[in-house]
């Protein structure tokens, strides 16, 4: 079966963030924000329900609410072209012969892509996937942990993983997590997901986050770590003063990867 009914537009990605933090936006605003006929807006707001990324509502649609996350295929479909911008980025960032840690979630995949043409890197990871990406490639050394395989996100989670990751020390720990909070840091919302990442920032020279502004405003429970762990942030755009403030006060190097960049 084809997978093009998956894709989102651009008005479709835009909608998707004109919801971030909202519990309903009216087919009407939406409708003259993007100087769009209702019915079209409709037929989006249909899709984004249909593949279960928004609730909707009379009249209008409404965020889901932002106590777990979304499912693994939803989570590739978010912001695919921005993942692939930060992922070139941060590609360009690595060196050959380097050691890597990369843990959970689907940026990971598309960093794990821009990684495969580099030479004698090693691979640390729990994620499948990411693993996968470099079957066949004789000059990358590649150490997928132990753990409870997790078979919807194709990845190992639990202890066993935890102590996998503190048993080396990497050039480069490349992370995302399901939310970013201007006060707590980098959250999630699985605990699992939060001991893993805690674990790959703690055994690495150089820590870097991966993520895209869907993650900002979302309510994730678990922990992860502050601000002040990271050393360098790549993301497609930041468009808050507050945000980038708090950013720069924790000497963090920020780069910004849209399009335009």
């Amino acid at each position: 079966m084809s997978t093009e009914h998956l894709k989102l537009n651009g008005r479709q990605e835009l909608i998707l963030a004109q919801l971030s933090g909202k519990e309903f936006v009216s087919v009407e605003s939406l409708s003259l924000h993007f100087v769009m006929a209702a019915q079209t807006i409709r037929r989006d707001i249909t899709k984004l329900c249909d593949l279960g990324l928004a609730r909707r509502h009379h009249g209008g649609v409404g965020q889901l609410p932002s106590a777990e996350n979304l499912s693994f295929g939803n989570r590739r479909i978010i912001n695919a072209q921005e993942k692939e911008l930060i992922a070139q980025r941060i590609a360009s960032f690595i060196p050959d012969n380097a050691s890597v840690a990369l843990g959970i979630g689907t940026t990971m995949e598309a960093i794990a892509k821009q990684l495969r043409p580099k030479k004698g890197l090693k691979i640390i990871t729990n994620n499948l996937n990411v693993a996968s990406i470099f079957f066949q490639k004789s000059d990358t050394e590649v150490l997928v942990s132990g753990g409870n395989l997790r078979p919807a996100d194709q990845d190992l989670i639990g202890e066993q993983t935890v102590q996998f990751f503190n048993n080396f020390h990497v050039d480069f720990a490349i992370v995302s997590v399901g939310s970013l909070d201007i006060q707590l840091g980098l959250m999630d919302f699985d605990r699992d997901n939060a001991s893993i990442t805690q674990a790959i920032l703690n055994n690495a020279e150089h820590k870097i986050l991966a993520a895209d502004m869907s993650k900002w405003n979302k309510k994730a429970f678990a922990k992860v770590a502050e601000f002040s762990s990271i050393d360098y942030f790549f993301t497609d755009q930041i468009n808050n003063a507050v945000i980038a403030d708090q950013l720069q006060q924790n000497n963090i190097e920020i780069t910004t990867c849209a399009k335009d960049t």
